[in-house]
């Protein structure tokens, strides 16, 4: 029936008729107005929810002092010699807290990150197998200079080089300079997903050279003055020239109000294989770090840090060897790696770009009488009685006048090395060794063996000599002396 039939039959019902033809219309009104309303409220909700948008940021111009906790657990396997029966339990337990500011930073992408930092307890305790170890950081060594690096954050102290347990103490996963590169460049939604820069993965996990790497954030809720972020990555690559994939799973809480990261909590799962310079691994580091704005901020003002060196140098990159057993130090650049310390030997090796250069063993030699040292002939016996078959001939010895007090006998044996090639044959590989023989007035000595390959003797350069000429000799501690003077 049609509208107008529909009338006709209602108007022949007299006064009713009307009654109720007025009500129709009027329902007919009232539901157009319900989804006109409806259309609006729905425009509405769109608008807001587009209008829902975040920024979450930290300027580097940002002076504000941050006080930083941080908890590192690590537990796994160690391998110093290939195969899962070999493996070694290894546990980590350390503890951080330090003054932290933001500073200008010293280029592009990575090194648009540099903060500055006072250690108040940087400790950890290691357990690998059956050898428990304790490290911290010296109390004069506090101020640490955070700088980022394409493999890495690159750390130093402008009050004096670190010793490279040092270095290895203070390089943590979740470090919050480099989570500060997650951060997104524009506002975002919740919900919304974003992939942080390349080189971003590398400097969070300290690969040096990266195959291939996947990182994305998502911001996943806002409650309140906090946004929660999730971290996911992994990248393929080589760290200290071994082969490493490494994992990152994770979250960190933004503070809307205050405009900072606030709380850190990743795990970061590694396997590494076996290198030149370190043990495999096969762990996972969970870390927890806290970020709050100081309410006294006493150090890291600008009069304490106008007068620094804030900038990376030679000099202040350089670590320190330190062996209090044999009373001695010397400085390195940081391409050396501590293979090995003991109160008997120690071993270096020279890494650059991946590859190994050179491997250097010191000992110490028994003292002789003041003003003595071992004779030269003497010397050069031992070296071709230690070298045995491998040993071809001298091709130089002579006496160096490195540094006044400081006796220097340099002796280079020239032979070969036997070992297997890719087809398990043996092979004769040419070799050099560079032996020092370093003694004080007092009669102190001690020995050094740099072995390289005589086709990187050009790589090793002139760093065996700046190790020896660099040794300083210590007066042993007085024992008779009372304790704690």
């Amino acid at each position: 029936m049609t509208a107008h039939g529909r009338e006709l039959l209602i108007g022949n019902l007299g006064p009713v008729g009307r009654r109720i033809a007025v009500g129709t219309r009027r329902s007919q009104n009232n539901a157009l107005l319900i989804v006109a309303i409806g259309v609006l409220l729905v425009a509405a909700t769109q608008v807001t929810s587009a209008a829902e948008q975040y920024a979450l940021t930290e300027d580097a111009t940002d002076q504000r002092i941050f006080r930083v906790e941080a908890q590192l657990e690590v537990s796994g396997n160690l391998f110093t010699q290939p195969g899962p029966e070999k493996a070694l339990k290894l546990m980590v337990n350390a503890r951080f807290a330090f003054d932290e500011r933001r500073r200008e930073g010293a280029g592009r992408e990575a090194q648009a990150f540099r903060s500055v930092r006072h250690y108040e307890q940087a400790m950890a305790a290691i357990e690998a197998g059956t050898q428990l170890s304790n490290y911290s950081l010296r109390d004069r060594l506090r101020l640490i200079v955070a700088q980022g690096e394409a493999g890495g954050v690159e750390l130093f102290s402008p009050s004096g080089p670190l010793t490279y347990d040092e270095l290895e103490l203070l390089r943590t996963p979740g470090d919050c300079l480099a989570m500060l590169t997650l951060l997104p460049d524009s506002k975002v939604e919740i919900g919304e997903s974003w992939q942080p820069s390349e080189w971003v993965m590398a400097l969070l996990s300290g690969v040096e050279a990266a195959e291939k790497s996947s990182l994305k954030c998502k911001l996943d809720s806002v409650e309140k003055s906090t946004a929660r972020v999730t971290v996911t990555g992994s990248i393929t690559g080589a760290v200290l020239g071994a082969s490493a994939t490494i994992s990152i799973e994770g979250f960190f809480l933004y503070d809307l109000g205050r405009h900072h990261i606030r709380r850190i909590e990743l795990t970061q799962t590694e396997k590494r294989s076996i290198g030149t310079v370190s043990p495999g691994l096969d762990v996972s580091a969970k870390v927890a770090v806290t970020r709050t704005m100081h309410s006294r901020p006493q150090r890291l003002t600008d009069r304490n840090l106008d007068e620094l060196p804030l900038d990376s140098n030679d000099a202040n990159r350089l670590l320190m060897f330190d062996a209090p057993a044999w009373n001695v130090r010397f400085y390195h650049d940081r391409r050396w790696h501590l293979f090995h310390q003991s109160s008997e030997a120690a071993i270096l090796r020279l890494l650059d770009k991946g590859g190994l250069i050179a491997q250097c063993n010191i000992k110490k030699l028994p003292d002789a009488a003041p003003g003595r040292h071992v004779a030269q002939g003497e010397f050069k016996a031992d070296i071709q009685r230690t070298l045995g078959k491998d040993f071809q001939e001298f091709a130089q010895d002579d006496t160096l006048k490195l540094r006044e007090g400081l006796f220097v006998y340099r002796v280079v044996a020239v032979g070969t090395v036997t070992r297997a090639n890719d087809k398990k044959e043996p092979v004769a590989n040419p070799m050099q060794w560079h032996y020092y023989l370093v003694a004080n007035d007092e009669g102190r000595q001690l020995a050094f063996v740099f072995t390289v390959d005589p086709k990187l003797i050009d790589d090793l350069d002139s760093r065996d000599l700046s190790i020896v000429g660099g040794l300083e000799f210590f007066a042993p501690p007085d024992s008779s002396a009372p304790a704690g003077k």
